[in-house]
């Protein structure tokens, strides 16, 4: 057996499931080359075009091989971690319901500041990829763990609570910056 497939035996079925998933749909991306902007949560286009479908294909499609990368890495880490502790089952629901509570929630915040505020860039911004949902199950992750304290990188350490906000911080100051 190679170490591809002693790896990808660890992995449990429905972050596996998920995985997969999303490589085929980046191999689709990369065979077909479709208008990636068809696909992308736009929330003006959910909530005014009725084009619900990007609820789901925005979590699945990616921007990149390093973006796909990236977040099928850290899906396997986080994903089996938590599948382990959760069930199989548990977690296909889990993915499934992070996968509209994280879409549900973006399109509510765009909505939320273009009529209180009139900002409508976000109202118009594409995002694509699974991040949101992995900073959810990062979330369900550290809060089940009996660890009161978790290492970043190895360079500090911080509370189990605050575990996935350190893990999202070199990606939000990108974000900002």
């Amino acid at each position: 057996m190679s170490r591809l497939q002693e790896t990808l035996a660890t992995i449990p079925l429905a972050t596996r499931f998920i995985m997969g998933l999303c490589i085929l749909t980046y191999m689709y991306q990369l065979l077909a080359d479709p208008p990636l902007h068809n696909y992308t949560m736009v929330p003006k286009n959910v909530i005014y075009e009725h084009e619900f479908y990007r609820i789901f294909t925005s979590s699945l499609f990616h921007g990149s091989l390093m973006h796909i990368g990236m977040n099928m890495m850290s899906t396997m880490a986080i994903g089996s971690m938590l599948e382990k502790q959760i069930g199989t089952l548990m977690m296909g629901i889990t993915i499934f319901h992070g996968i509209i509570l994280t879409s549900t929630i973006y399109i509510f915040i765009a909505w939320l500041l273009y009529v209180s505020i009139g900002y409508e860039h976000l109202m118009m911004q594409h995002s694509v990829g699974f991040s949101g949902v992995i900073f959810q199950l990062s979330v369900l992750e550290s809060s089940l763990s009996p660890h009161r304290s978790r290492s970043v990188f190895g360079v500090f350490t911080v509370s189990s609570r605050m575990y996935p906000w350190a893990l999202e911080s070199p990606r939000l100051y990108c974000f900002v910056m």
